[in-house]
């Protein structure tokens, strides 16, 4: 755990004229635009069909939400990063759909200071019955995502994707874990995302496909990490639950274990 060690520099809202507010407002406000923007562009890559219109207006409003929080810059050059970034976490790309759906329980992430990794870990045990998720769900394909947005002055982006984690109503019960190296991401905001896509039987039982029904997919950001210095930054309303030592993946695309 770390604590933010930035002083606060912020000036108070009352010490800017009403003009000089709106325009330094307006310049975050473009920033957080063009940061929204790129963005909702990964995460149309990752669940286009869940993403509308409404998904980039939510997105811009948690985010502006998390540089709101900046606690070093002043008002018109404020900046993801030097803040609290649990406001993007529970962002849903849909609404008509959650996790809670399909499990009990969310996922649950953990960063590894020594190996500079993260884990991600699903319960399986808390699972709902297939009849109960849709009478004719044959399959669950679940996914994880780590979108890593660095924090310098181009706040570059990257996304590591596990492979498909696919769930048949008979697959065993247990938990289910995926690890992400982030070496090169000693200052960083890191997104961790769970998807999930069902895949039914035709109606009269002949063939099977995958779905493409809004309320039978989500795409959730289950967690919000700030790294500062290679160490998670706490804030004093989160709470850090410790999870086992993470292990070393070997592709591209990350394999479960």
């Amino acid at each position: 755990m770390s604590s933010f060690s930035g002083k606060p520099k912020r000036k108070h809202r009352s010490d800017y004229s009403v003009s000089e507010y709106s325009k330094l407002t307006g310049c975050d406000f473009a920033y957080n635009n063009r940061l929204s923007s790129r963005l909702y562009d990964m995460l149309k890559v990752i669940q286009r069909m869940a993403c509308n219109r409404s998904t980039y207006i939510r997105l811009q409003g948690a985010l502006y939400k998390a540089v709101r929080d900046d606690r070093i810059h002043d008002l018109g050059s404020l900046r993801l990063g030097y803040g609290d970034v649990s406001p993007l976490k529970g962002f849903r790309f849909s609404l008509k759909t959650s996790l809670g759906r399909f499990f009990m329980n969310a996922p649950v992430a953990e960063f590894n200071e020594e190996k500079n990794s993260l884990e991600m870990r699903i319960s399986l045990r808390s699972l709902h019955h297939f009849r109960n998720v849709q009478e004719r769900l044959v399959k669950l394909l679940i996914k994880m995502y780590c979108i890593v947005i660095q924090v310098n002055e181009q706040n570059d982006m990257v996304i590591h994707a596990s492979k498909d984690l696919e769930l048949l109503s008979d697959h065993p019960r247990e938990d289910r874990s995926i690890f992400f190296p982030l070496q090169g991401s000693e200052n960083a905001v890191v997104l961790c995302l769970v998807t999930v896509r069902s895949w039914l039987t035709s109606p009269d039982g002949t063939d099977q496909f995958l779905s493409n029904d809004s309320t039978l997919m989500t795409g959730e950001v289950f967690d919000a990490m700030l790294i500062r210095d290679g160490k998670r930054v706490i804030f004093p309303k989160e709470v850090s639950k410790g999870i086992p030592p993470p292990i070393q993946p070997v592709d591209n695309e990350i394999d479960w274990s």
